[in-house]
């Protein structure tokens, strides 16, 4: 049965909308955006994939041997999230709100606790529901432990790392951008922390994904986030937002299915990059941590990357066949690499502090550019619009973190007692990424009497088309 009240307005779209729509027509071939290989990641694909024995693929031609799979996830790029979607139509169609307090509840006390629902918001949670019984829990907790292991400042490091996704891989580039959320630094403070809390503590949790977890309640307002600026977007004819002809969806599955991957498999890739030793069955570990965040995040289960060895190859090839810079890559830039630096130090109420943090200020920015040095290689430096100049010394850092840090792990585990100092610091890490890092960045990105940091995810409950186009 078609759903045509949600996409009655997208009449520039040139493919059905939701494959749910139209169930047995043919796969759709990818945007053309995707059909030419793209070297920008180059650099970094070598990296995320130095320790895991897959070889990326350096043409387009090289994938040709695995079309019908790639084909059914380019597909996917010309559509978003169909139930959420529908749910955030009908949450904007509600008096006073009252679609939001009924979410709020049945996604704290279960669906049953909410009377007559209404049938997409039961679809829905139905959804979220069904997750224990997709996935095999006891290894996607596996995978939260790995990612539990590491230090606060690798896990640190490594989701910096993926800024720059954020600033130059096309789709999120131009969602991020349009947003306007992050190129106002001062105004972006709950997206800020909401996301930092997210793809560091929440993802990393001791009971990760389990129904009344934090960790769930958070994915799950992630991505009814993502409909409500979906809902806008899709209505938009700016073709710097839009252009369903040329790049497919602005905010498909297949970006969600990306996220899900960055904020567990990158990461875990980056530290190996460091020096760290992974087994293979800690790289499938997180992978079904990546395929569990992937469906949170709204992706169709049938549709995710089925294993390890598939969630390689699609990251690759996601990578690889990609759109770039945007309009926004500039504005994004400098509002990560010098906009949240300087505006670390103009809110300190402690004028030496103030001072302390701006005189730092370059050494920081140093120091985010050496991550992404030690991430992307070079090459990708050439013609980017909005950074800093960078110097030589946070490559040598790197450098050096990788010939010591395997040295300092090795000799942990030389002395008795190593399991169990394991456990007290994963406890510990969890700790500080699930309580204190929130409280830390909230107290230094804001006022003392300012009330402007919450963690409500609600911040696009009320967005219009218009909010987006002022992002620039």
């Amino acid at each position: 049965m078609k759903n045509t009240h949600i996409n009655s307005e997208l009449t520039q779209h040139p493919y059905n909308f939701y494959r749910s729509q139209s169930p047995d027509r043919p796969l759709r071939p990818a945007p053309a955006i995707s059909c030419e290989y793209n070297p920008i990641y180059t650099g970094y694909r070598e990296m995320l994939f130095a320790s895991t024995g897959y070889q990326i693929k350096r043409s387009a031609k090289e994938f040709e041997a695995y079309k019908l799979l790639l084909d059914k996830w380019s597909d996917g790029e010309w559509e978003g999230d169909y139930t959420s979607d529908a749910l955030a139509t009908w949450m904007r169609s509600t008096p006073n709100n009252e679609g939001r307090a009924l979410f709020n509840k049945a996604l704290e006390y279960g669906i049953e606790s909410v009377d007559n629902p209404p049938t997409i918001m039961k679809d829905f949670f139905a959804q979220v529901d069904a997750t224990p019984e997709l996935f095999d829990m006891a290894k996607v907790q596996k995978g939260a432990d790995v990612l539990a292991d590491l230090s606060p400042i690798m896990h640190y490091l490594a989701n910096t790392s993926l800024m720059w996704t954020s600033t130059t891989l096309g789709p999120v580039s131009r969602m991020v951008g349009a947003t306007g959320r992050f190129l106002d630094v001062a105004n972006s403070l709950s997206r800020f922390v909401e996301t930092s809390s997210y793809v560091v503590g929440d993802v990393s949790s001791a009971d990760v994904f389990q129904r009344f977890s934090h960790s769930l309640k958070t994915g799950v307002n992630v991505r009814l986030m993502h409909s409500l600026i979906r809902n806008q977007v899709i209505k938009s004819t700016d073709e710097d937002l839009i252009n369903f002809a040329d790049r497919g969806h602005p905010m498909s599955m297949r970006v969600g299915a990306n996220g899900g991957m960055m904020f567990s498999l990158y990461c875990v890739w980056y530290s190996a990059s460091l020096g760290r030793k992974y087994s293979r069955e800690d790289y499938e570990n997180c992978a079904e941590l990546a395929r569990c965040i992937s469906y949170i995040n709204g992706v169709d289960f049938h549709w995710l990357p089925k294993d390890y060895d598939e969630c390689c190859l699609y990251i690759d090839h996601s990578l690889a066949m990609c759109e770039g810079q945007t309009p926004f890559t500039e504005g994004l830039n400098k509002a990560f690499y010098s906009g949240i630096p300087q505006l670390l130090a103009a809110r300190q109420a402690s004028p030496v502090l103030a001072k302390l943090m701006a005189w730092t200020t370059p050494i920081t920015q140093d120091l985010l550019l050496g991550i992404n040095q030690w991430s992307y290689g070079e090459v990708i430096f050439e013609d980017m619009p909005g950074m800093p100049k960078r110097s030589a010394w946070p490559n040598y850092l790197f450098q050096l973190i990788k010939f010591i840090r395997p040295k300092i792990l090795r000799l942990d585990q030389l002395f008795p007692g190593y399991e169990t100092r394991v456990i007290k610091r994963r406890i510990k890490h969890r700790e500080f990424t699930n309580k204190k890092f929130v409280s830390l960045v909230a107290k230094l990105m804001k006022r003392s009497d300012s009330s402007e940091v919450k963690m409500s995810y609600d911040s696009h409950d009320h967005s219009t088309e218009k909010d987006l186009k002022s992002a620039r």
